[in-house]
């Protein structure tokens, strides 16, 4: 894996005719909620690693919230709403207790962007930065420190947890080993960067308390940057640190975009074939039928839990539904019925920043990102369903990279703070308004869509479907 990355890079640098004595720093971002497992020497310990999907650790989540006094208690310590197995703690839990030896033998856990640095430094820099450890359930997240309560209660051995740094420093530089493998020049300096999440925040240019963003890619997230985390138990806000000042506040569902990629897979397989074949867009074919179709897909609502779980209610039971089919139902109403229906709960996310005092709607617009909306079908049908303006930013799939870029242009001195480089760097492609009429449509949909759940969390929680 590491040797063909690579590779890449060194072609990246070749195509994009990038001269590495004119890289000034290198600057990281990565997957987060994760635990490598990875000895002094800096080699993986486990073929598979277990990443943020991994949900395993179901035993050893619910023992750790019962140690440590039930899931408010958890809770108000790190401050993370997700899917409690999914949590890093929980994850080394798990190896602790099914793959001793591994845990054993392991000197550091490392998020994905560590452990690129960790190849990066030819493998002396064990480190990690405190967006990312702020999302694994072993930080304190109102301290901004290991929560000894935490650790201890898990049981972990706390010196296996990487030395916590800001994201702006620099901790390395690029190694002769490393250099040779990816082009770069040796001696490089690498600025610790950030996790994907407080990472898009950055790169969605939020400065301002309370001021929304979205991002909709695989998983469909949002929150606000804000000066405090957010701590209500009940509406199972995630808090993490952001790169640069103050937190990030966000919810995510895990089926975003994804959903319509399985819709197109399974309705729209011989168009795809076909439009591959001359060149063609599937997303134009399908927008220019969904387009035709009415809001509200004549009927037809999607319930978008293909993946199990997401907030705002973190139902690990919950699954994908279609309510309202006919014999007269058609592949489009199906497509259409799937991108509202992945908006509607957005929708119901924000709603909970509402709840928590994060008033999202009062801006009226939304700075949105991810491949997702280049679909402009779909950031339309979003902007109808929030009642809110959507800002599609520029080049929306590297929001990510950007807001690690903004970070290691600050901390080389390229800009004087973190707002002056956002407002030099990070621009509106186009903005899209809402339809008051469609709108209203979705009103009234939405509260259907909320009552649908309701019910059919009934059903997913009382009978086990073999898949």
């Amino acid at each position: 894996m590491v040797a063909s990355s690579c590779f890449f890079n060194k072609k990246i640098l070749k195509r994009e005719d990038i001269n590495p004595e004119n890289i000034v720093a290198v600057s990281l971002v990565g997957q987060q909620i994760g635990a490598i497992p990875v000895d002094r020497n800096g080699n993986v310990l486990r073929e598979n690693t277990l990443i943020w999907a991994d949900s395993r650790s179901v035993e050893q989540a619910r023992k750790l919230v019962k140690k440590i006094g039930g899931y408010e208690a958890f809770y108000r310590i790190h401050g993370l709403g997700h899917t409690i197995e999914t949590l890093s703690i929980c994850k080394v839990m798990w190896l602790m207790e099914n793959e001793p030896e591994i845990y054993k033998e392991t000197y550091k856990f490392l998020q994905a962007k560590d452990f690129i640095l960790l190849r990066l430094t030819d493998n002396q820099v064990f480190v990690s930065d405190y967006t990312d450890a702020s999302n694994t359930g072993w930080l304190d997240i109102e301290k901004r420190k290991y929560s000894d309560e935490l650790i201890e209660t898990a049981e972990i051995d706390a010196e296996k947890l990487p030395e916590l740094y800001e994201s702006r420093e620099i901790v390395g530089y690029v190694g002769s080993n490393a250099s040779k493998m990816t082009g770069l020049k040796q001696g490089t300096p690498i600025v610790l960067g950030a996790g994907d999440v407080p990472a898009s925040c950055a790169g969605a240019a939020i400065e301002v308390d309370g001021k929304p963003f979205m991002y909709l890619g695989s998983a469909n997230w949002g929150g606000a940057r804000t000066s405090r985390p957010h701590l209500k138990a009940n509406l199972r806000l995630n808090n993490v640190i952001h790169p640069w000042n103050g937190y990030v506040v966000f919810s995510t569902t895990t089926s975003g975009s994804v959903s319509l990629d399985w819709a197109i897979k399974v309705f729209y397989e011989l168009e795809e074939a076909e439009a591959k074949s001359k060149n063609a867009n599937i997303y134009d074919i399908i927008n220019s039928r969904i387009e035709m179709i009415s809001p509200g897909s004549n009927g037809v609502l999607f319930l978008p839990y293909l993946r199990g779980g997401g907030g705002p209610h973190w139902d690990p039971n919950s699954r994908g539904t279609f309510l309202g089919l006919t014999l007269a139902t058609s592949k489009a109403e199906l497509v259409r019925a799937v991108m509202e229906g992945v908006s509607l709960n957005f929708r119901w996310l924000i709603e909970q920043f509402e709840l928590a005092g994060i008033k999202m709607f009062e801006w009226g617009a939304i700075n949105s990102t991810g491949g997702g909306v280049l679909n402009r079908q779909w950031a339309s049908i979003y902007a109808d369903v929030l009642g809110m303006k959507v800002n599609v930013l520029k080049m929306p799939q590297e929001v990510t990279a950007m807001g690690s870029f903004l970070v290691a242009a600050t901390a080389m001195g390229f800009y004087d703070d973190f707002e002056k480089a956002k407002n030099n760097v990070v621009k509106v492609d186009v903005s899209i308004n809402p339809n008051e009429t469609k709108k209203k449509v979705y009103d009234r949909l939405y509260a259907i869509f909320k009552e649908a759940y309701k019910n059919t969390a009934q059903f997913y929680n009382s009978y086990k479907l073999e898949a």
